[in-house]
Parts: structure tokens; C-alpha cells; sequence
């Protein structure tokens, strides 16, 4: 024994121990060190590490929940690790995780400060979001998520490795341990942002610009122009009225724009696809013409009439009048179908109200031509009432044709107030013809012309006899003919100037019989008006023209008698 000690070399023994070994007899490891370690085995409980130590390290599979720690951990790698608790009889517990996020805090902190984007990697998922890796583990919630890469995340393989960008929302110490949340949310809305800015800077009101249809709504749709999203309206695709954008787009189209309007303030941008083409109306006059008879399809239906599309934007309205020359209300719902195609002719052009009138009717010709024809003025008929209204009545010609008797042509003498108490519908009456007008698709007809006009035999200055009928205060009525009345004001009933003072009752008597002369004639309103005090002037002017038409004799017929 004493010869081995003394044969012992001193340096031949510390070259043959490794340094590791070394330090395990002069061990100085404290609980709060960071120190480097080897995995010596990787475990269902966690990972043994040798941290050069007279015991070794253990990891627990607790702070490693989320992770497949046989991919993380190899044997023989080399990681720092954080001394939790010194323990020589079993083993030191040692934090992974707690050396990376005091290694890394400060890059953390820093890039939280400045909004720094990190790199993250999926690691998985969980009840309210995911679980990252940016060096150490995050969680990025489900509301700090963007739809886009929720679906890129749903459409990942089992297993397979996914990387995108966060920025750091919150840092906060929980029971001492490090908790991050991240947002792609907010990365997204920063590079939108910023991708905005370059954009405002290089279009304006009017450009032309590629864009990608990224979203469709009820309202229009979402175009993106260099990843900035644009609103295209539903009223700025189509000239033409569309229900739905996806009549004409689709998600993922690539369409030219043009910029419409640039809001600075709110960062708004609005685009238009039809303003890039002119409006089919502003060359209306040249495509179509008045009178003309074109092709279309019915739109709408409404009670006042229909709509029909020559071609897309242009449109025009027949109205329920012009829809049939027999029925003047037709059932327009049951004789007409949506998206029925139909000849029209072109009544009207309004380029400024960008209306146009249509007809049905007219397409085909106007039987009141040819009614006009078989009933010519003054043809003596008789029809049924069909209806009654304040101002006339409609009688029937023929079977879909009516002619209207107004009332001012029932009588020539009597004023009719109200025809309810003297006609009936149903009931037939005579009348006659005065006109007809196809284009107005109008029959005037009369009762009162079927006799002579009393109106027209009484001139101004005629001498008539009348008799009084009624004595008023200041006005005679007399009665010249059956059903024909007159009226003497006061002023030309009194002849002599010593009657003036006199009441019209002192000068003249109910039923008496005076001569007048005409003074006024309106047969329209059946009005005339008579004059006793131009009776003798009246007289006198006539007598003076009777016998100035007697010629003189000359003296040769004088002395031819002799």
C-alpha cells in the first residue's frame, strides 16, 4: 500500500479525470444558477440531465405540457437549465424553461416596447387558442387570431410544423412564472397599416388598379389592391341592378377597378367596376328610336304597370294604359310572368330622367281606327250605362269599347246636378256620335244633340217675345221657349227714367208677356241675356235699314209713270 502511495503520480491521475468529474468534488451549484447540462435520458416523467454535478438534473414533464419532449430533447444535447432546488439524496430540480425565459426576457420585453414582429410556431391547441413557441412558450387567444390563419391552422396534417408572425400584447410574472400573450391580430392590422400608407401614396381619385375579390357581402364586396382591402358597393358593379354581387363575381376573381373615392382621414378607400365602361344611356338616342318596336324582358310588375329591360341598365315602363286597347285595367300578374321576353314600342326617350315610355298595345294596330270607321259623327245609337260618375257617364259602344256622355251634354236647357238621381247603371239610353279620337282612345258622345239646339235661333238684337216668369230684386227671369230662359237686369228692364226709383214688382207682373231684344248669347253656358230698354233704339235702327234699301227714283221713272 505504501508503495503505490509512494509510486502515485499526481499529474498522471488529474490528466486521466474529466473535467465534468472534476467538478463534482468541487461542487458549488446553488438554487437560482443557470447552468449547462447534458440529457442523459429522456423519460414518461420527464428528462435527467447531467449538470456535472455529484447528483443529476431532472426536468419535470409539468412545465413541458404541451410539447413532445422526445423531439425536443436528445440524448447527449447539450441545454441550460435553471436550478429550482438542490436536493444531493435524489435529484436537483432543474427548469428548461425558466433558463430560456430569463435568457430571453430581455429580447421579449424589448420587442413588446417597440412592437417588434417574432417568428412563432405552433405547438398546439387548446380550449380558448394555441400554444406557440417564440423562444418560449405563448399563448395566442382565439380572439387574437385572424380567420385567415385560423383556417390555414384547421387545414394543417397531424403533426406537421407550422410557422407565422405575432407581436407580443402582454408580458406579465404568475407565480414567478412568465406568462406571454401574442396577437396575429394585431401583426395583421400593423402590415394592413402599413401596406395602406404605401398605397395612399401612390394612387389617387380615378387610377385604374388590379385587385383580388377577397370577400363577398350582401352589400358589395371586398377587394384587395396590394394587400389593402377596398369596398366595391353592390350600386358600383353593374350599370344594371343586380340582387346579389355573386351574380358576377366570385372569391378570388381578379378585377381592374377604378378608384372612386380616398378618404385621408379614415384611411377608406372605395372602388367601382362598372364606372371603367360608359352608361349604356349616355348613347341611348342612338341605339334606340321613337316608334320603333324592340324586344325585352319583364323586370317587375306592379299594379300601374309594367317594367321591361331592352339590355342591361336600360329599362323602361309600360304603364297599365298602354298594356291592352280592349281592357283598360288588365290582371297584369296573371297575364304576365317575371323574365318573359315581349314586343314593345318605344313611345318616349327621356335621356336627362333616363326613362323610357313603352307600349304593348301599340304594337299592334289601334281598333279605335277602325271603330272610328263604323261609328262616324253623328251615327244615332243606343248603349247601356256602364258607370256614372260627378262629371258624366260611360256608355258601352261595343263589347270593350266605351264612350263618355258628359253632363253638360245631357240637356241644352237644364243644368243636371246630379245624374245618380236621374240615370241608372245598366239602364239604356240614345245618344249620338260627335267623335271619336284613336289616338286619345276616346268617344265623345251626346244625348242633348239627338234634338235641335234652342239656343241658336236667338242672335244679338233679335226682338223676341218672353214672358216673366219670376220677379227677383234686381233681375227679371222670363221664359222665351220651352225650357229656355232669360234674365233682365234691372238696368235694362226700365225703359223711362222716371221708373228708375221703381221696384221691378211695381213695373211688371208674373206671367206677363213683354218684347226684349237679345243683348247676350252663350250656348255653352245656356245664358242670355235680354233688354227692354233697348227695345226702341233696337226698333228704330231696324226700321232705318229696312227703308234705306228703298232706291230713289230717278227723273226719268217719274216722268216714264206720267
Amino acid at each position: 500500500m505504501e508503495d503505490k502511495i509512494k509510486n502515485f503520480d499526481e499529474n498522471e491521475y488529474i490528466v486521466d479525470i474529466k473535467p465534468q468529474e472534476i467538478y463534482k468534488y468541487c461542487e458549488d451549484i446553488k438554487v437560482g444558477d443557470i447552468v449547462e447540462g447534458k440529457v442523459i435520458e429522456v423519460t414518461n416523467d420527464g428528462v435527467y440531465v447531467d449538470i456535472f454535478s455529484k447528483t443529476d438534473g431532472f426536468i419535470p414533464i409539468d412545465e413541458l405540457p404541451n410539447k413532445n419532449i422526445s423531439e425536443i430533447f436528445k440524448p447527449n444535447q447539450i441545454i441550460k437549465v435553471f436550478v429550482r432546488k438542490i436536493n444531493y439524496d435524489d435529484v436537483h430540480i432543474v427548469s428548461y424553461r425558466k433558463a430560456k425565459e430569463l435568457e430571453i426576457r430581455e429580447l421579449l420585453e424589448k420587442n413588446f416596447n417597440n412592437r417588434t414582429p417574432m417568428d412563432a410556431t405552433l405547438i398546439s391547441k387548446t380550449e380558448y387558442g394555441y400554444i406557440v413557441d417564440i423562444g418560449i412558450d405563448a399563448v395566442l387567444p382565439f380572439k387574437e387570431t385572424t380567420k385567415e390563419l385560423k383556417e390555414k391552422i384547421e387545414k394543417l396534417k397531424p403533426n406537421e410544423k407550422f410557422n407565422f408572425k405575432v407581436i407580443i400584447k402582454e408580458i406579465k410574472d404568475k407565480n414567478k412564472e412568465l406568462e406571454i400573450v401574442v396577437s396575429n391580430k394585431i401583426y395583421e392590422e400593423i402590415i394592413r397599416q402599413q401596406l395602406k400608407e404605401k398605397l395612399l401614396n401612390t394612387i389617387k381619385e380615378g387610377d385604374e388598379v388590379i385587385g383580388e375579390v377577397k370577400t363577398i357581402t350582401s352589400f358589395g364586396a371586398f377587394v384587395e389592391i396590394n394587400g389593402v382591402e377596398t369596398l366595391l358597393h353592390i350600386s358600383d358593379i353593374a350599370w344594371h341592378k343586380i340582387k346579389d354581387p355573386q351574380e358576377l363575381l366570385h372569391q378570388g376573381d381578379k378585377i381592374k377597378v377604378k378608384i372612386l373615392k380616398i378618404d385621408k382621414d379614415t384611411g377608406k378607400i372605395s372602388v367601382g367596376l362598372k364606372q371603367l365602361f360608359p352608361h349604356p344611356w349616355e348613347e341611348i338616342e342612338k341605339k334606340y328610336h321613337v316608334g320603333e318596336v324592340v324586344k325585352g324582358k319583364i323586370t317587375n310588375i306592379t299594379k300601374f304597370g309594367i317594367f321591361v329591360e331592352l339590355e342591361s341598365a336600360i329599362e323602361g315602363l309600360v304603364h297599365i294604359s298602354e298594356v291592352s286597347w280592349e281592357d283598360k285595367m288588365p290582371d297584369l300578374q296573371k297575364i304576365y310572368k317575371i323574365g318573359q321576353e315581349i314586343q314593345v314600342k318605344i313611345l318616349n326617350i327621356n335621356k336627362e330622367e333616363r326613362k323610357i315610355s313603352l307600349s304593348i298595345k301599340k304594337v299592334f294596330k289601334n281598333p279605335w281606327e277602325d271603330l272610328k270607321k263604323e261609328f262616324p259623327k253623328g251615327t244615332k245609337q243606343k248603349g247601356k250605362i256602364t258607370k256614372i260618375l260627378p262629371y258624366g257617364m260611360f256608355v258601352l259602344i261595343k263589347p270593350g269599347f266605351e264612350g263618355l256622355i258628359h253632363k253638360s251634354d245631357i240637356s241644352w236647357s237644364k243644368r243636371i246636378d246630379n245624374l245618380f238621381k236621374i240615370y241608372k247603371v245598366g239602364q239604356y239610353v240614345e245618344y249620338i256620335v260627335l267623335d271619336i279620337l284613336p289616338e286619345q282612345e276616346r268617344v265623345i258622345l251626346s244625348i242633348k244633340h239627338l234634338y235641335p239646339n234652342p239656343f241658336e235661333k236667338y242672335k244679338v238684337d233679335d226682338i223676341v217675345k218672353c214672358k216673366i216668369k219670376k220677379i227677383l230684386r234686381n233681375i227679371l227671369i222670363v221664359s222665351l221657349d220651352e225650357d229656355v230662359e232669360g234674365i233682365i237686369t234691372k238696368k235694362e228692364a226700365i225703359s223711362e227714367e222716371k221708373d228708375i226709383s221703381k221696384e221691378l214688382k211695381a213695373l211688371y207682373k208674373p206671367g206677363q208677356e213683354i218684347d226684349a231684344v237679345v243683348n247676350f248669347v252663350d250656348e255653352n253656358t245656356h245664358k242670355i241675356e235680354l233688354s227692354v230698354k233697348k227695345l226702341h233704339k233696337v226698333i228704330q235702327k231696324q226700321l232705318i235699314k229696312k227703308y234705306s234699301k228703298i232706291e230713289t227714283p230717278t227723273l226719268k221713272d217719274i216722268l216714264s209713270e206720267s
